[in-house]
């Protein structure tokens, strides 16, 4: 199928093939050939020498060579014939597909002269390829419901050949049910499909296995085969079937939720889905039965889902519905009958139907309580019912009639010993295991006024202060009644009496409800003292009650009463000063002051004292005695009298007080003291009296104080229990410092006493154990309860709660007094039972029966009987007229709603009378009537069945219901005429069990899409009633047509390049079929070839056909694809086109460019018109977006030539320098000629090569290098470098030294030079003392043809290193001669005795030279010149120095390390100075040289430190002037300062920035170095360090220093470039 060619692409290929020969003849040198594929190697192509006129003996000496535009040598070229030959194996298909023209172009080149010629070489189609299907097999699923002549595609095969070779032909294996047809759908486009021609049955055959062969053109043919394997899909004709129709099962009602009742299994004859059962409940299984049970939708286990009751439902019938999972699914359906066996699940009810509460608590035994009614819903002997009340209480139950008891009073009750009985009554039933149900009655007991009032204690006794307010509160009694109600409703009153001359009632009052007592006026201690009554309590009972207390109330004293003194003045009685004689000693009684006070206790215990003691002088009072008396012996200085003031004051809160004023006389003569025995003022008697009664009292208080004090320590120490404790309040009473009584009151919920208490105060509650003890303070209340009051029931919450509980109203004791009278017998009098029957509907005062008259009673009595009738139900539903007797309807009567489906419906009535109390049943059953119609679930039901299904399929129908029993709830059913179908019922036991509607005539949907039937149901109620449901049958459409197009073919153009995402078209497929068999969708035809499936799309939805990829012409031009709409059936059907898309042409391919041969290096010396390159342009675009123009930049050595159509030639067009410009990058564009263009660049590099046309240079003319002496033999000294722009050889330098002599020996044996490197190493260690410049030159010759040199000169100095020691003139000669040198004893300080001479070979700071004495302390008077070696004295010569010295001189030089020599020097002291003789001839040589060198040092030193002295002073002036604040330079900084003698050390500072200002804080000088040039040690260059010792000194360096200073007025800036510095 992909082979076939339409005749407007024949057109177009043949007007090509027109075009091309006309270009190979117009072409200058283009051969063409043809060769047939599959050629093996070494077949004759041509004589390709010879059609290019070429002499087959010059291609070598001509260069001939061949390029081909594939990337492999197909084709090769005998040199010696000429013949072109096949080289490698040819595959048309391989080189070019499924193009009609397959040539190779070659590309011949050869020299002197250049010349270009093109071959083409047309490959020939030979039929080698058979054809090939896509899969050796293929699949198709057909379904057997399919119509004969349908059409199935089918993929076809393809063959790579071209032409005839590639037209094929379609043959299938024999088969009745199939063909194969190939359609032509126009000139362009042919399509294979498989037809079907006759029916399938799946049943028969399930598979069909065909041969497809494909035949090609060829000679001779090929054939290529698939098979076809065709599956019949089943069709959902056959509905699953159970073994049986009805199923019965027995199950317990107690069965657990979740247990199996039944495992169903239908089956289905179909396969697939068609096969696989569901199984579910029916729709028009009721509610009730489909929230009972649960049925597994895949294995078909029915379960119990809820709870299982016999009383409910004994029976119940499930329909099962089993259906396949096909979309219109086939059922089957069966029946299940549960029975529900009765078991004991359900425990007795008990009802208390009428209760006779309170009991009254006098009431007599065989009083009735209460009816209770109990029931069981279990039947047999599970609905027996016993009942039961627990021992030991004063009720029992009397059985009256069937399941009804009465709850009677067994003997008398106390409503204040048991104010309530908690009766729980247990009913239990005869099942095994029996199940029991307990209620509980509450009966309260009435109260009955039977107790009087009472007091918890007999006596309470209370203390009050004297002068209480009026009013004031003194206590609060309380009486408690047990009765309740007004029973127990209690009021006071004081019994009247008369206290003294006043009433009772004139002293106090109390409130009758509350019981607070209160004072009516002020109590006075001193009139009253104790006050003694009773209060009497009364309850309003009927006849009331009452009971009586007695009050004790005790006045307490007030301190109220001031202290009364005698008259003033007067001490022993009489109105006159006291006399006292002089001669009384200390402790002389004068006299007693006598003073008393009406109050009583510590308020009347009196205190004396002198109210100003000061003024008291030699007397003295006492404190509690009042007696005057002397402190000391009287003295004259005392004067003749004394006046004393005495304070009186008592011991009350607050303390009052009285003075007594006495006047003393001191007297000489003691007879004129006289005391008198008489009182003054008053009898002295009960003055003596009382205050021995009040030192009595306190004494006696004290006493008792300590022995409470002693028992409460010993019952401390005693063990006892941790805590005891008892509610109420706490009033602690504590002894004073005198034994009166002192109180405070604590507010506290519980009053604790025990081992553990943290308090350690003395607590001493009330007095009277039994009562309760009440102290009135002003504007407070204090009120204690002993702990005998605990107990008492008024404090207990729990009684009092109950107590309260208790009350009832009056109302209600006189309501059930006559309850209680009417139900005291019913348990003595037997009962009959009555039974009425009614029917249901019956209207308001309906006569139902005579009751009065069937139980025997007379109607006239009725009412004086208390005839009273209670029903079982919520509603009185009947009423008994009370003049007649008559028993009648007094509300609407419902069975249904009563009784439901229940065969018996019975309302029980219970019917009391008194007089005596008789208890009668009556039972009146409810008669059905034919009131209820049957009822449909719904008034409409919907149906929907598959047009396809096959008459005799059933429809299960839901049935109506009929809310009445027996005959009034048979029912039938009946269909409305129509010809499709039919009522099957299915019956037993005369009762239609179930309905099916059956399809008699099959169904079209064409023709009528809805059925409305009216399925009617009637009673068999006399008048019958009728109800009716609407059947709404939709039919549902089946898959029966297929999706048509409107055409088979779709011819659409195309611009390649098209966007993403644009529509290409939009196919419409149509089926007349119905939801989703009616809707499509769209795909491609999975053996689409794979440029169609990745360039393009379709919506499945809308059929929209769009761009997903890029579209490209010249990759293929022509898409066919194929397209298939499909239903969205079950088994959809499907559809199919083609879609030929051709591609129109554009411009968007840019040419492109290939290097085909390359003459690279280009010399720099070749000559213009040299081919550097071969282009070749080509775009893939077809007219004028194909033809291409080439250009290269202007202003290039380099133009294009045009050789032969899009072949180009890159050729020199001047002379290239290579030094000047190395290479080359020449872009080519290429433009097409489209609208707009497309250009498309290359970049060629083309180096040029190298030709040796320059001789090494060095860098520099000169090299100069320092090298310090004594170097080690092979030292490096430098390395010389020389440079050749040449390339490779041209620019390999090598080096050697040119030859001289150095004196008397070669220079090649000072040093060498590395012949590859120019490293120049040192032969022998140099000696600056015999060399100091060696000046050589060195050559370089580079490695060309010819070779090229170049020379330089080398400069090397050496440098000095301290390595000669200072030489010293011979030992022990001064002066030049041998012995000691004389020195007269008469020499003064400072006299020069002789010098040392010294010498050093070394020059510079090496050669300068320090002497000092090597033994300082046996230098003894004389001393040696630093520098100049003179020996002089450095004081006067005395004897005492001896007769001769020996010094022995040390000579250092100033070296790195330092060398020295040593000289002895002996000197000889004598007398005469004629003695001493200087010679001034040198010793051991000349003195002149030394003279000189020492004399130049001095003047270099001199002048070293002038020009020192000189900076300093400029620097000092340059600080002075005003200048910028800083400025500073990077560099390194190296300061130099002069040392002790005028010479220089210096030292390196790192650092960034040096800076020099007016505000910098450093005041030292700093100098920079030198311009220094660079050292040489060991053959290597260094920068110059200076370092410092461990002396802090600073190291000099190993050359010469010269120093430049520049001075500027205000400022430096210093800059540095490695060591050269400025400043």
């Amino acid at each position: 199928m992909a082979l076939l060619r339409r005749d407007s692409l024949v057109t177009r290929q043949l007007l090509r093939l027109v075009l091309l020969h006309t270009a190979w003849e117009v072409g200058s040198g283009q051969v063409r050939y043809s060769v047939p594929e599959e050629s093996k190697h070494g077949t004759f192509v041509g004589r390709l020498a010879q059609d290019l006129g070429l002499e087959a003996a010059e291609l070598v000496s001509r260069m001939f060579r061949m390029v081909s535009s594939r990337r492999r040598d197909y084709f090769e070229v005998n040199l010696q014939s000429g013949v072109l030959f096949v080289n490698s194996r040819l595959d048309r298909e391989e080189l070019c597909g499924q193009s009609p023209l397959c040539a190779i172009n070659l590309e011949v080149i050869v020299d002197k002269p250049l010349r270009i010629f093109h071959v083409e070489v047309e490959i020939q189609d030979v039929n080698d390829n058979a054809p090939v299907f896509p899969e050796s097999k293929e699949n198709l699923f057909i379904l057997e419901s399919r119509f004969p002549d349908s059409r199935f595609p089918l993929e076809g095969a393809s063959d790579a050949d071209i032409g005839t070779n590639s037209l094929l032909t379609y043959k299938l294996s024999s088969s009745e049910h199939f063909t194969v047809d190939m359609r032509t759908n126009d000139e362009k486009s042919k399509s294979l499909v498989l037809v079907l021609s006759k029916p399938l049955d799946r049943e028969e055959t399930p598979e069909h296995r065909l041969l497809l062969t494909a035949t090609d053109g060829g000679k001779p043919e090929l054939t290529g085969t698939v098979q076809l394997v065709i599956t019949v899909l089943d069709v959902n004709d056959n509905a699953p079937v159970f073994n049986q129709s009805l199923y019965k099962v027995l199950l317990l009602e107690n069965v657990p939720n979740g247990s199996l009742v039944i495992k169903l299994n239908a089956t289905d004859s179909d396969e697939g889905i068609n096969k696989d059962i569901m199984y579910s409940l029916r729709s028009v299984t009721p509610l009730t039965e489909s929230s009972m049970f649960s049925i597994d939708s895949k294995s078909g286990e029915l379960r119990v889902n809820g709870k299982l009751d016999f009383e409910d439902t004994s029976l119940h019938e499930i329909q099962i519905e089993a259906t396949d999972k096909n979309p219109h699914p086939l059922a089957g359906h069966c029946n299940v009958l549960v029975e529900v066996l009765d078991v004991n699940d359900n425990a007795p009810e008990l009802a208390v139907t009428s209760l006779s509460l309170p009991v009254p608590e006098d009431a007599p035994p065989g009083t009735v309580v209460a009816l209770i009614s109990v029931s069981d819903r279990d039947s047999g002997d599970n609905g027996k019912v016993t009942c039961s009340i627990p021992p030991n209480l004063p009720f029992r139950l009397v059985s009256t009639f069937k399941n009804y008891h009465s709850l009677v009073l067994a003997e008398a009750v106390d409503r204040e010993r048991v104010s309530e009985y908690k009766i729980v009554v247990t009913a239990r039933d005869g099942g095994a295991p029996s199940l029991s149900a307990s209620s509980s009655i509450l009966v309260p007991i009435a109260d009955v006024n039977d107790n009087a009032p009472a007091f918890p204690q007999p006596v309470y006794t209370v203390f009050v202060k004297e002068n209480n307010p009026p009013g004031a509160h003194l206590l609060t009694v309380s009486a408690w009644d047990p009765d309740l109600r007004e029973n127990a409703l209690v009021s006071y009153w004081v019994v009247e009496r008369s206290v003294g001359e006043q009433p009772l009632s004139s002293y106090i009052s109390v409130h009758s409800e509350s019981g607070h007592i209160y004072a009516l006026q002020p109590l006075d201690y001193e009139e009253l003292q104790v006050l003694q009554f009773q209060v009497s309590a009364r309850d309003a009972g009927l006849p009331s009650l009452c009971g009586n207390v007695t009050v004790q109330l005790f006045v307490l004293d007030a301190n109220d009463n001031a202290p009364a003194v005698s008259p003033a003045g007067s001490v022993g009685g009489s109105p006159g000063p006291e006399l006292v004689p002089l001669s009384a000693g200390a402790g002389h009684v004068v006299g007693k002051i006598r003073a008393v006070d009406a109050d009583s206790g510590y308020n009347a215990w009196l205190r004396y004292e002198v109210q100003d003691p000061g003024a008291a002088g030699p007397f003295r009072v006492g404190v509690y005695s009042g007696e005057i008396s002397t402190r000391r012996a009287l003295e004259e200085a005392d004067g003749p009298s004394q006046r004393l003031v005495i304070l009186v004051k008592d011991h009350g809160e607050p303390s009052l007080s009285a003075t007594a004023t006495v006047s003393l006389s001191l007297v000489e003569s003691p007879q004129a003291v006289k005391r008198e025995s008489r009182p003054r003022g008053g009898s002295e008697g009960p003055l003596v009296d009382t205050n021995v009664s009040l030192m009595i009292a306190i004494c006696s208080v004290s006493g008792l104080f300590v022995l409470v004090i002693v028992v409460y320590v010993g019952l401390r120490c005693l063990p006892g229990p941790e805590v005891m404790c008892g509610p109420g309040k706490a009033t602690v009473v504590c002894s004073s410092e005198v034994g009166s009584w002192s109180y405070s009151q604590r507010q506290s919920r519980n009053l604790c006493v025990g081992e553990g208490t943290a308090k350690n105060d003395l607590m001493v509650f009330s007095l009277n154990s039994s009562g309760n003890v009440s102290i009135e303070k002003p504007q407070q209340e204090l009120t204690v309860k002993s702990s005998a009051a605990v107990s008492r029931k008024d404090l207990n919450p729990k009684h009092s709660a109950s107590a309260m509980a208790l009350l009832r109203r009056d109302s209600l004791v006189t309501r059930q007094l006559l309850r209680l009278v009417l139900l005291h017998t019913a348990w003595e009098v037997g009962s009959g039972q009555v039974r009425y029957s009614v029917p249901e509907e019956s209207k308001h005062g309906t006569f139902v029966g005579r009751l009065a008259q069937d139980l025997g009673l007379e109607a006239a009595e009725l009412v004086s009987r208390m005839f009273r009738m209670v029903s079982s139900g919520r509603r009185d539903y009947f009423e008994v007229n009370l003049q007649s007797g008559v028993l009648f309807v007094n509300s609407r009567l419902d069975r249904e709603e009563l009784c439901g489906q229940s065969p018996l419906c019975a309302i029980d009535l219970e019917v009391i009378v008194d007089k005596p109390l008789r208890i009668f049943h009556v039972e009146v059953e409810i008669q059905d009537v034919n009131d209820n119609a049957p009822a449909f679930s719904a008034n409409e039901l919907n149906i929907f069945i598959a047009e396809s299904r096959l008459p005799g399929f059933r429809f299960p129908l839901e049935g109506a219901s009929d809310a009445d029993i027996g005959t009034n709830s048979l029912l039938t059913y009946k269909l409305s005429p129509n010809e499709h179908f039919t009522l099957d019922l299915q019956t037993k036991n005369d009762q239609i069990t179930s309905a099916d509607m059956v399809l008699k005539k099959p169904l079209d949907r064409e023709e009528a899409s809805v059925h409305h039937l009216l399925l009617t149901a009637a009673d068999g109620g006399k008048p019958e009633l009728t109800g009716t449901v609407q059947l709404v049958i939709t039919l549902l459409d089946a898959n029966d047509n297929a999706p048509v197009f409107n055409k088979t073919v779709y011819e659409i153009k195309l611009l390649e390049n098209t966007g993403n995402g644009v529509l290409v078209m939009t196919l419409n497929a149509t089926d007349l079929d119905e939801g989703t068999n009616k809707d499509i969708s769209y795909s491609f035809i999975s053996h689409v070839p794979p440029n169609g499936r990745d360039l393009f799309s379709i919506n499945s939805n809308t059929g929209e056909i769009r761009v997903k990829g890029e579209i490209d012409f010249e990759a293929h031009n022509v898409y066919e694809i194929r397209v298939e709409a499909k239903d969205k059936g079950n088994l959809p059907l499907a559809g199919h086109c083609k879609v030929l898309i051709d591609v129109i042409d554009v411009n968007d391919n840019a040419p492109e460019l290939a290097v085909t041969s390359l003459s690279l290096p280009v010399p720099e010396d070749a000559p213009p018109g040299t081919v550097v390159a071969l282009i070749s342009v080509s775009d893939r675009d077809s007219g004028d977006n194909g033809k291409v123009t080439c250009s290269i930049p202007p202003n290039l050595p380099f133009r294009l030539v045009s050789t032969f159509k899009n072949y180009h030639s890159l050729v020199l067009a001047e002379a290239v320098d290579r030094e000047r410009v190395s290479e080359y990058k020449i872009v080519v564009t290429a433009r097409d000629g489209g609208a707009p263009s497309l250009s498309a660049s290359s970049s060629i590099l083309v180096p040029i090569a190298d030709v040796n046309d320059n001789a090494p240079a060095f860098p520099q003319p000169v090299y100069t290098v320092f090298v310090k002496e004594n170097n080690p033999p092979g030292a490096h000294l430098l390395t010389v470098s020389a440079w050749d722009p040449d390339l490779r050889e041209n620019a390999l330098v090598s080096y050697w030294v040119v030859e001289r002599s150095v004196g008397e020996q070669p220079l090649s044996s000072y040093i060498s030079v590395h012949s590859e490197s120019g490293h120049i190493y040192a032969l022998q260690p140099l000696d600056y003392e015999e060399l100091q410049v060696l000046q050589f030159q060195v050559s370089a010759r580079d490695a060309g043809l010819p070779s090229l040199c170049g020379n330089v000169t080398v400069q090397l100095f050496v440098l000095d290193a301290n390595d000669n020691a200072p030489a010293v003139s011979p030992a022990g000669s001064v002066g030049g001669s041998p012995g000691p040198e004389l020195v007269p004893l008469s020499a003064g300080a400072g006299h020069v005795v002789g010098k040392i001479r010294a010498v050093d070979a070394d020059s510079g700071y090496n050669a300068w030279l320090r002497y000092e004495v090597q033994d300082p302390g046996a230098a003894g008077p004389f001393r040696v010149g630093v520098y100049s070696g003179e020996i002089s004295t450095r004081r006067a010569l005395e004897e005492a120095d001896g007769p001769s010295q020996r010094l022995v001189i040390l000579v250092k030089d100033h070296g790195e390390p330092s060398l020295s020599a040593t000289a002895t020097v002996s000197l000889s002291l004598v007398e005469s100075p004629q003695a001493v003789k200087w010679e001034s001839r040198p010793r051991g040589g000349s003195e002149g040289p030394l003279v000189d060198m020492n004399v130049s040092l001095m003047i270099a030193i001199c002048s070293v430190s002038g020009l020192f002295v000189l900076v300093i002073v400029v620097y000092v002036g340059l600080r002075c002037l005003p200048g910028p604040e800083v400025m500073c330079g990077p560099g390194k900084a190296t300061v130099v300062c002069s040392s002790e003698v005028g010479s220089w050390s210096y030292s390196q500072r790192q650092s960034r920035n040096l800076c020099v200002g007016e505000g910098t804080a450093k005041n030292d000088l700093m100098v920079f170095s030198p311009n220094f040039p660079h050292s040489l040690e060991n053959g290597e260059e260094k920068q110059q360090e200076f370092n410092v010792n461990d002396a802090g000194q600073v190291i000099q360096p190993d050359f010469p220093v010269t120093i430049t200073f520049r001075l500027f007025t205000k400022y430096a800036v210093i800059t540095e470039n490695q060591n050269n510095v400025s400043v």
